[in-house]
């Protein structure tokens, strides 16, 4: 039995600078024995396993195996059956297990008390495609459609759904399916990092082809100063205006009501030239200079976190909202990086 999995190259930079400054940055970044923004990071390339004489190689991003086989499923996968779908990422098992799906983010269907945005609709049906392996298929058929699931990192979500990958009895990724016709966002949240890469580029495939979201005005980038700004998912772009650095935490805040954090628990995922931009135009004090950057995730609105916050926000001192950048992977400058 051979398996494959593909994730395309990314270059990981190091950050290093020499001089003062840069020795207090470290420094202040040194906790508990751990540097916050230094060192070499390769993660979310789909990692090499091997078990029992089969091997997993970086080059396609769906399995392949022999179905003849008498192996239930691919080491480091799971058959199980898919008996519901409920929206573009979310399904339900026949065990009972509620599954959102990994590295992608698809229209919202009005859960949750919001609207149901465009897309949402053709983003489940893409998905009852895929696991039927019909291109025709308006629902799954009988007691349950087969399909592979993989699993690793958090288990979880903040919901109790199982997080884990999902792909027909054919092998078919569906986040990369879903992320290339552009009916969602690609989405990357340490741990669950596996296939990372390939559905990054999954998604570069969609835009390039203006896809989906990415030719929809619904899913264009709101501006971080904009007054009605709404939480959840979000596309947004701005200027930064300021940034402080703490042992734990690099706090960017951006015109406007929009402040990023980026914790020191992901410092090994926000490696790279965005970030490395950024800190240099700290050091020589350019922040204004820098170009309108856009970063994707969910938006928080720290009202709703008591009336202390509230205060704070009322004086000035913090701003409503905050996203969270757990990787390199959400944000890009709108000018090439030269």
């Amino acid at each position: 039995m051979q398996l494959v999995v593909q994730s395309s190259p990314v270059l990981h930079l190091i950050v290093v600078k020499k001089g003062p400054y840069w020795g207090l940055f470290l420094c202040l970044l040194l906790f508990g024995g751990t540097l916050f923004c230094c060192g070499v990071s390769n993660v979310g390339a789909a990692p090499a396993l091997a078990s029992g004489g089969e091997f997993l190689t970086s080059t396609a991003c769906d399995i392949t195996f022999d179905p003849a086989s008498a192996v239930a499923a691919p080491s480091g996968f799971e058959r199980v059956a898919v008996v519901q779908v409920f929206d573009g990422d979310t399904v339900l098992l026949k065990d009972g297990r509620k599954i959102r799906i990994v590295g992608v983010n698809t229209p919202e269907l009005g859960h949750h008390n919001r609207p149901v945005e465009p897309l949402a609709q053709q983003a489940k049906q893409r998905l009852v495609q895929i696991l039927s392996n019909n291109k025709a298929a308006a629902s799954l058929k009988g007691k349950g459609t087969s399909a592979y699931l993989k699993t690793g990192g958090d288990l979880k979500d903040h919901y109790g759904r199982t997080l884990g990958h999902l792909f027909s009895a054919q092998g078919v990724n569906v986040s990369q399916r879903l992320l290339e016709d552009g009916l969602g966002f690609h989405v990357s949240i340490p741990p669950n990092l596996w296939a990372a890469d390939c559905y990054y580029s999954a998604q570069q495939v969609a835009m390039a082809g203006g896809k989906g979201v990415w030719n929809n005005a619904y899913f264009d980038a709101n501006s971080a100063s904009q007054r009605d700004l709404l939480g959840g998912y979000q596309r947004l772009q701005g200027k930064i205006e300021k940034l402080f650095i703490s042992q734990k935490t690099i706090w960017i805040d951006l015109q406007g009501q929009v402040t990023l954090k980026l914790g020191r628990s992901d410092s090994d995922y926000h490696q790279g030239a965005v970030l490395k931009r950024i800190l240099d135009a700290h050091e020589k004090k350019k922040l204004v200079m820098l170009p309108t950057i856009e970063v994707q995730g969910w938006l928080m609105d720290r009202k709703r976190w008591g009336a202390k916050m509230m205060g704070k926000i009322k004086r000035g001192e913090r701003n409503r909202w905050q996203l969270n950048v757990r990787h390199h992977y959400q944000w890009r400058f709108l000018l090439p990086i030269k």
